[in-house]
């Protein structure tokens, strides 16, 4: 055997396990060795008498549930030695001095120690969390009640000192000490064994007296957090067995210190023979890092059992890192388990072939042949597969110097794509690829490679790494590490393409609730780091179209940060966000397939249109065919395919951009109205559909874009737009008159437009209403919740919660008008889940001054324009119940 093979009977403990573990007495040493440390009665000390007149007025009080307790402590801060009293007084000390705020507790249990010795300590410490205190003493409103006790009750989920820091510093001292301390220490606690929950405690703090550790599984009604103590004093997976699951916890509960210490010690105590029991476990988990902690368990276990119950489930991504760990740990046992994985055509074989041909690599005095002839030959196509590796002198400097560094099991080379060079004709070797991963590590989206690995990046085909940057990304976000260091997802600044921005922008706007919010805003900081047109356009698309507040924030945040940067408002930057996408000037795309080409085109709502050479639509474009060209129709359809996604991202958002600057009254400047949009590709779709107002000293002009790019007007006479003035979306209030005439001149040329614009409906004010505040007439009906949200889409803005944590406001700032509009709602929306709320009825509508003050104002001071957009809305808004 080759020195290098470990032995791979033996368990062994990564250091991240083993400073995770419950010290027990006989079993591995406490890591780091506990001491205690004498220092700590002093700062308890301090902290005591800072509250002690608080604690003893509090103790002074009369107490109808909890006699014997008050005694206690009173008894202890006189100085008599009663482990009772003293629990009571940390508690009372914790819950003042920290106001709610996570308490120190460990302090507590050094300085019992140092103060009253080990023993008291323990016996003090399984005291504590029976001490079951009104929670309201930290803010001292204790006295509005005169009774701070709840009946000094211990409580089933109530065990926070055991749980944390106080429980685990007790247990690792107890582990240490002499023998005689140790047996003083269990001798008086057995008079500290009144309750289920306290037996459980004690048997965690002396998990040597396993006659106790029997009585308490003999108990059929223990609590979750009995049996989490429980885990960490057993001896046998017998006993382990009749707790049933490893642990019950419900998801607001969950310590992952301690349960990470929880499967570290149940796997030190019972051997082996855990391993069925954390697969089961495994299986029944769907939080990222709860499954890693059983993987990480599973991963430690000498057998190949466990390594059979991992390898089992390669098809599942977050496995696989687990496997790779164990690979490493357990190299020969890798191929007698993975070899029989490794047979097949499953996503779990494919998998395991890359792994081993890797395994192999990596430890080359290991036999192929204990590998089965199918595995063999599957290795063998794998490797044939592969691009050569490039010889050290074709490689950047950056890859070649210096010792090449372990990359995290996750990112294991057998795991990710092949790198390739600039010609795509070699390929990174794994060392290179290590040295790669760990400059990148160094980067952030605003923090930049250093110069030689920039002369790398450039050295790579940029298809690749791409791909091999989404990889990393992407295995990454699937190990259970996504809340260690994030510098997986901000190298995507540094590899990613405008493929790699789609794909972020897609995965920001499907994130589920539970995904949290820190991923998707930190994601966002990348496509704003990025920079380029379809970075951008991502970013805006988030921005507009999703449902999260925090994220819509950092989205809107990040675009104000372009805009500024660039000198724009955030309505200029979103002119400029539209990339042209390779259209040719007159808006259209053609596609060669070599033997026939196709033209795209787009309609109204900007989706895409295909007509073949004779003008003839098509539903869509027609994959390759055996006639073809076989590069230039593949990648044509690859275009066209790319087209479709992005303009989805956009067009909805585009043209709602368009009604909003007619409803908004938003003007442009002559040039950048036919640069930004008569003139651009993609938005003079929409953009020729509408009717345009130009405004110059007083004179009004409406007109339209011909198909030609010439503008005409009502009477289709040719117009030539002034350089001066301001050009606008126009209101069919503004149009007037001609309102009917732009309607007959739309209809001959079968002009479908993106959102109503003539056929809008308009509104005005009664004469009584232009004098009001209130707008009477729509207090009392009934509005469907899903118009209610819809205001938002509106430009509106949901207020703040009111009682019970109901919304019931929204808000509109009218344009360059100073004045907000605010409609209140009953019963309201729920914050904490919009989708759960019911019918609306309308309680009121009322303006006022948008800077807050108080003087008076009336719905005449709004145009024309906003008074009908308003009670467009506003009809809108109670003529839809669903």
């Amino acid at each position: 055997m080759s020195d290098r093979l470990p032995d791979e009977s033996v368990l062994v403990f990564p250091d991240v396990l083993r400073e995770a573990l419950h010290p027990r007495r006989g079993g591995l040493p406490p890591v780091p060795e506990a001491v205690v440390d004498a220092s700590e009665l002093g700062r308890v000390r301090e902290r005591l008498e800072a509250v002690r007149p608080a604690i003893e007025r509090i103790l002074g009080e009369e107490h109808r549930n909890a006699d014997r307790p008050v005694e206690a402590a009173r008894a202890y801060l006189r100085g008599e030695l009663d482990p009772r009293g003293a629990a009571v007084v940390a508690r009372l000390e914790t819950l003042l001095t920290y106001a709610g705020r996570q308490p120190s507790q460990a302090p507590w249990i050094d300085a019992w120690v140092v103060e009253h010795g080990l023993a008291f300590a323990a016996c003090a410490c399984v005291e504590v969390d029976g001490v079951d205190l009104d929670r309201r003493i930290g803010t001292e409103s204790y006295m509005l009640d005169g009774d701070i006790w709840q009946g000094g009750r211990w409580e089933p989920n109530f065990v926070h000192w055991a749980l944390g820091g106080a429980g685990k510093r007790i247990r690792s001292l107890l582990a240490v000490a002499g023998d005689a301390e140790y047996a003083e220490a269990v001798e008086r606690l057995a008079g500290h064994r009144r309750h289920p929950l306290q037996r459980a405690l004690v048997s965690y703090l002396v998990p040597t007296r396993q006659d106790w550790v029997e009585e308490c599984l003999a108990d059929p009604e223990q609590s979750s957090r009995a049996k989490w103590l429980l885990w960490c004093a057993l001896g046998s997976m017998e006993q382990g067995a009749r707790l049933g699951a490893i642990w019950e916890y419900e998801y607001y509960e969950q310590n992952h210190g301690f349960l990470t210490g929880l499967l570290a010690t149940a796997v030190e105590g019972v051997g082996t023979a855990i391993a069925p029991a954390l697969a089961d476990s495994l299986d029944d988990e769907t939080d990222v890092k709860l499954r890693k902690m059983f993987l990480d368990a599973l991963a430690v276990l000498p057998t190949d059992e466990a390594f059979g119950l991992v390898a089992e489930r390669l098809h599942q991504k977050d496995v696989r890192p687990a496997v790779v760990t164990m690979m490493g740990r357990f190299p020969r046992r890798a191929l007698r388990v993975l070899g029989p994985v490794a047979a097949g055509d499953s996503e779990s074989a494919r998998v395991a072939v890359s792994l081993l041909d890797e395994h192999l690599r990596a430890w080359p005095e290991l036999a192929a042949g204990e590998l089965p002839e199918q595995v063999r030959s599957a290795v063998g196509k794998a490797r044939e597969g592969r691009v050569e590796e490039a010889a050290a002198g074709d490689l950047p400097k950056a890859l070649t110097s210096g010792q090449a560094p372990e990359p995290p099991a996750w990112a294991a080379p057998g795991m990710l794509p092949q790198l390739l060079l600039r010609g795509r004709g070699k390929s990174l070797p794994a060392d290179a690829a290590a040295r790669l991963i760990a400059a990148l590590s160094k980067t952030g989206p605003r923090r930049a490679p250093a110069a030689n690995v920039r002369d790398a990046l450039e050295a790579c085909d940029p298809v690749s790494l791409a791909a091999f940057g989404w990889a990393l990304f992407d295995l990454w976000r699937t190990s259970g590490e996504v809340g260690d260091n994030g510098w997986p997802l901000s190298q995507l600044r540094w590899t990613g393409d405008d493929a790699t921005a789609r794909r972020i922008g897609t995965m920001v706007r499907s994130a589920a609730w539970r995904d949290g919010v820190k991923l998707p805003q930190n994601a966002l900081t990348v496509l704003a780091a990025m920079g380029t047109d379809v970075a951008m356009m991502q970013l805006n698309s988030v921005a507009e179209n999703v449902k999260p507040k925090a994220i819509k924030r950092r989205a809107r945040k990040l675009l104000d940060q372009v805009a500024e940067e660039r000198g724009l408002t955030r309505d200029q930057l979103a002119d400029r966000l539209v990339p042209d996408f390779g259209l040719d000037a007159d808006g259209s795309m053609t596609l060669d397939y070599g033997p026939r080409r196709f033209t795209v085109g787009f309609d109204e709502q900007l989706r895409p249109q295909v007509f073949d050479e004779k003008g003839v639509a098509r539903k869509t474009l027609p994959k390759p065919g055996v006639k073809d060209d076989p590069a230039l129709a593949p990648a044509a359809h690859q275009r066209f395919g790319g087209l479709k996604k992005d303009v989805r991202t956009l067009a909805t958002a585009q043209i709602r951009r368009m009604e909003r600057a007619m409803a908004d009254r938003r003007r442009w400047e002559p040039r950048d109205f036919q640069e930004l949009l008569a003139g651009h590709p993609l938005m003079w779709h929409v953009v020729r559909r509408l009717v345009w107002l130009h405004e110059d000293g007083g004179k009004v002009t409406a007109f339209r874009v011909a198909e030609d790019r010439t503008f005409a007007d009502a009477d289709d006479d040719v117009l030539t737009l002034p350089e001066s003035g301001l050009v606008g979306v126009a209101h069919p209030v503004d149009l007037g008159d001609e309102l009917d005439d732009w309607g007959r001149t739309f209809a001959d040329y079968e002009i479908v437009q993106p959102f109503p614009q003539l056929g809008r409906g308009t509104y005005a004010f009664t004469a009584p209403e232009r004098e009001a505040e209130l707008l009477e007439r729509f207090e009392g009906l009934d509005a469907g919740v899903g118009a209610v949200l819809g205001l938002e889409r509106r430009g509106w803005v949901r207020g703040g919660s009111a009682d019970g944590g109901m919304q019931p406001w929204f808000h509109w700032e009218v344009p360059d008008a100073g004045r907000t509009v605010t409609i209140e709602v009953s019963p309201g929306i729920p914050a904490w889940n919009p989708g759960e709320a019911g019918l609306q009825t309308v309680r009121s509508v009322r303006i006022a001054r948008a800077d807050g003050l108080d003087d008076l104002v009336c719905f005449g001071d709004l145009d024309p324009v906003s008074a009908s957009e308003l009670l467009l809305t506003l009809h809108t808004l109670t003529e839809t119940t669903a």
